[in-house]
């Protein structure tokens, strides 16, 4: 089982980390079936996946209460990390990520989870309202107190990462990584190498498109994540996406590896990731996407997957 060592921490994380945006249950993903979605994170701990990623925002709530229910079987064995700053307002979504509204989430995280701290608490999203010194002294706050472990950011580009740095001691940024989605590449990796801040990578597996799953583009509705989050399923991107999956299609099936696997160890190639985060339904996405940490990408196959990128994408 391959883990590796969250920058600056003393978390010894798999490689695979288990995602749960879809156990919220909301329009971006479909409807979630809470007793299938406790046994997948309980199931996710019986393969070897010992951290778990949620938020308030995924169903408001939902997700974290059903991760709650699931860890009091098996809580010993995985590692917790969880988010703030993103709340639902009318049809939209609003960041806050003032003292006060950290405070009141923390709150709720910790009643909902049912535990008395959280190993990694995340900021969603950066809040161009509120002040750095004013969020993150307020995360120092948390972990004097006893509440969370370590300070973390999402969705935080390389200047705000900067930023928030003059202030805590923040070990991870959460951010979309993929063989579609490679702007981390320019600044961030270099920028987590030099300071020592791992990446959480998310996204991975291409909204889906990277297991190979889908071989015409689906109709997908509006409010889906599908949609409006993960463009890949529209042209002119569609087709030079089927081309690069075809290549991963070939690596897995000499492997004879679900394609997925091949997407999740790519982005496990570079070594400031310190896990992927891949979102489950169910037991059998589970286990496909945790037979990934039994292997390893070899430098032909990496290369490879280089070679068909530029061919394509360039």
């Amino acid at each position: 089982m391959r883990t590796r060592c969250l920058a600056n921490t003393s978390l010894d994380v798999t490689a695979i980390t288990l995602g749960t945006w879809v156990l919220g249950g909301d329009a971006s993903w479909g409807e979630a079936d809470d007793n299938e979605s406790v046994r997948t994170v309980e199931k996710a701990a019986d393969n070897g996946i010992n951290m778990i990623d949620t938020a308030p925002i995924y169903g408001a709530g939902r997700s974290e209460e059903v991760v709650g229910k699931a860890l009091k079987n098996v809580k010993e064995k995985m590692y917790i990390a969880t988010k703030c700053g993103l709340k639902s307002k009318g049809k939209g979504i609003a960041v806050d990520l003032s003292a006060k509204s950290i405070q009141e989430e923390i709150e709720d995280s910790l009643r909902r989870l049912g535990v008395e701290q959280i190993d990694l608490y995340q900021c969603h999203w950066p809040d161009e309202k509120i002040s750095m010194e004013e969020t993150f002294s307020q995360m120092n706050k948390l972990v004097t107190e006893g509440k969370i472990r370590y300070i973390g950011v999402s969705n935080f580009n390389k200047d705000q990462l900067e930023e928030a740095l003059k202030y805590a001691p923040v070990v991870s940024n959460q951010v979309q990584y993929s063989i579609f989605h490679r702007d981390i590449e320019k600044q961030m990796l270099p920028f987590c190498r030099e300071k020592g801040v791992s990446i959480l990578a998310y996204g991975s597996l291409g909204g889906g498109v990277l297991t190979g799953k889908y071989k015409e583009p689906p109709q997908f509705p509006k409010s889906d994540a599908r949609s409006f989050f993960y463009t890949y399923y529209r042209e002119p991107f569609w087709s030079k996406a089927r081309q690069m999956v075809s290549v991963l299609e070939e690596i897995a099936g000499k492997r004879n590896v679900p394609v997925g696997d091949v997407a999740i160890n790519w982005v496990l190639l570079k070594n400031e990731v310190a896990t992927c985060i891949a979102g489950c339904r169910n037991e059998e996405q589970l286990k496909k996407n945790a037979s990934s940490m039994s292997w390893e990408l070899t430098v032909g196959e990496a290369a490879r997957i280089e070679e068909a990128y530029k061919e394509f994408f360039s």
